[in-house]
């Protein structure tokens, strides 16, 4: 470089002697007393020459400055994204993130007397308290177009997991493999996923165990995910298309379909030579306005039992498969349920749902109907009146919520998981610290839900009756969110159950006793997520 400068001072001293030589030959009046001198001349060359080195010296500092970068981005990096440890490669192309989930609850059941007519009928609930979901897992991406998922479950309804086996320790439990799954995402607006999944799957079914307003989900989404596989722990495969903007700016449509087997680490469902238990299912939302902040979104979705496991073959009823709708009083410490229809001999069945959603700054609705149907086995139940083969139940209910702290519900436009096209739990603006007298987010919630599991109930069981009781539970309830991974739940439960007794009653012959019954469920939780 220093050489092309001297070169061009060189130039530049010849073009301007030979200048100053020509103006004198060419005129006989004396030089301007303006023209530079050499010696004014040499100063600028060297100011010239001066200034190109210091060009040069600038382009060698950048040209470091970017191979440090180009090193560093090289480089693995650890970072704190939404409170996860996560590991990203230079590139991009992978990550890894460590979660975890951890919810006890504590409830106490205030219950009625027992039934005078049939006083071994009704239930005694027991106080207490449970692990509901101690979760702990990696999510990620690999090779920028695949994002994968496991995680395992230390609790469980009714405390404990199930373990590999299947087999529940301390409790009914939960599977001990939640979730393993692997996603592709490469196609736009498109994911395929494989594995131990939990598909998009009703209303409440889009909104994460960490966000519920509730401490569980509504009675007619539980019965719907366990009955016709839609939980998580589920062996299948997902399909899920969402695009936003389809039909107007700020619109966005969700639309799944998912095949599922039984639950991992259990051999339920897999009938004595017969198939494994098989669903399909899917769910359609649209969220039909938006401002950023408010949403306006409505669903629908629908399910297939395709096989109960049974070989639907065998000369007696224990060889088939059945269907069992039931659920508990919406709280997870003790495992009774206070509606169920039984095991009924069914080797399909089918259900569909409606919902809708909104939420106006910090005000949510929502509700839901569910109707479910089974396909029975006629010929174990004998005398079945025509058209009670198919014997049909239904529930539905409605919520909403007020974030006193003026925080608002998001909604998930896309997600990875069963959350595409959901609302999310409010966010603290002001997390808790006495330090900054700052108390975090306060909502007031409120369900009344409405469970219909009786089928032709004005008939003995005989002639095809099912008796699976009407539950009705209406729930307020107080969350305080302290910051975004800590969350404290209150709330109160006001319980009826309504339900005969499939048996006559020994002490009142060709009467079916009452033995529904009536309490009230006081339930606390707390909760860690990231």
């Amino acid at each position: 470089m220093k050489g092309k400068s001297l070169l061009l001072a060189g130039a530049a001293v010849m073009v301007l002697g030979s200048l100053t030589n020509a103006a004198f030959a060419g005129s006989s009046s004396p030089q301007p007393v303006d023209q530079p001198s050499n010696a004014e001349l040499a100063a600028r060359i060297a100011a010239l020459e001066a200034e190109l080195q210091a060009e040069e010296d600038h382009r060698s500092a950048d040209h470091t400055r970017l191979s440090t970068l180009e090193q560093n981005f090289n480089d693995t990096s650890w970072s704190f994204d939404n409170l996860r440890p996560t590991v990203k490669s230079g590139d991009g192309r992978f990550t890894m993130a460590f979660r975890v989930r951890f919810q006890a609850d504590y409830a106490n059941f205030f219950q009625d007397a027992p039934n005078s007519i049939n006083n071994s009928a009704t239930r005694d609930l027991s106080n207490g308290a449970v692990i509901r979901r101690a979760y702990f897992g990696v999510e990620g991406k690999a090779f920028n177009d695949f994002w994968y998922e496991f995680r395992l479950n230390g609790g469980g309804s009714n405390g404990g997991s199930a373990g590999a086996s299947g087999v529940p320790t301390g409790g009914e439990g939960d599977p001990l493999v939640n979730i393993a799954r692997v996603a592709y995402l490469g196609i736009p607006n498109l994911r395929i996923n494989v594995g131990v999944i939990e598909p998009v799957f009703m209303f409440e079914g889009t909104v994460s165990s960490a966000g519920l307003m509730q401490m569980e989900r509504p009675e007619i989404d539980n019965i719907a995910a366990d009955s016709f596989g839609a939980g998580d722990s589920r062996r299948g495969i997902e399909l899920v298309f969402q695009k936003q903007g389809i039909f107007k700016g700020d619109d966005n449509l969700v639309v799944s379909a998912a095949y599922t087997g039984n639950k991992t680490g259990s051999s339920v469902g897999h009938g004595n030579g017969g198939d494994e238990q098989s669903q399909v299912l899917g769910r359609i939302s649209y969220r039909a306005w938006s401002d950023g902040i408010s949403n306006l979104v409505f669903g629908a979705s629908g399910a297939d039992a395709i096989s109960t496991g049974g070989t639907g073959t065998a000369t007696g009823a224990a060889s088939i498969g059945s269907l069992n709708f039931q659920d508990r009083p919406e709280i997870r410490v003790d495992g009774t349920r206070l509606v169920s229809t039984g095991g009924v001999p069914a080797k399909s069945g089918y259900m569909y749902a409606f919902d809708a959603g909104m939420n106006w700054e910090n005000f949510f609705l929502g509700g839901e109907y569910a109707d479910f149907t089974m396909n029975r086995y006629t010929k174990f139940t004998p005398a079945i009146l025509p058209g009670a083969d198919h014997p049909s139940f239904s529930g539905w209910y409605i919520e909403g919520s007020w974030v006193l702290t003026g925080e608002t519900k998001g909604y998930t436009v896309n997600s990875t998981n069963n959350e595409a096209g959901g609302f999310t739990a409010p966010v603290p603006g002001r997390p808790f610290s006495l330090a900054g007298d700052s108390w975090g987010a306060w909502e007031i919630t409120a369900r009344y839900s409405n469970t219909n599991l009786n089928s032709y109930s004005y008939l003995s069981t005989a002639q095809g009756g099912i008796f699976g009781g009407e539950e009705k539970i209406f729930t307020i309830g107080l969350n305080w969110y302290l910051n975004r991974a800590i969350k404290v739940q209150l709330q109160d439960e006001i319980v009826s159950v309504d339900r005969f007794s499939n048996l006559p009653s020994a002490l009142a012959p060709g009467v079916n006793p009452q033995i529904g019954q009536d309490m009230n469920i006081l339930g606390i939780r707390v909760q860690f997520t990231n």
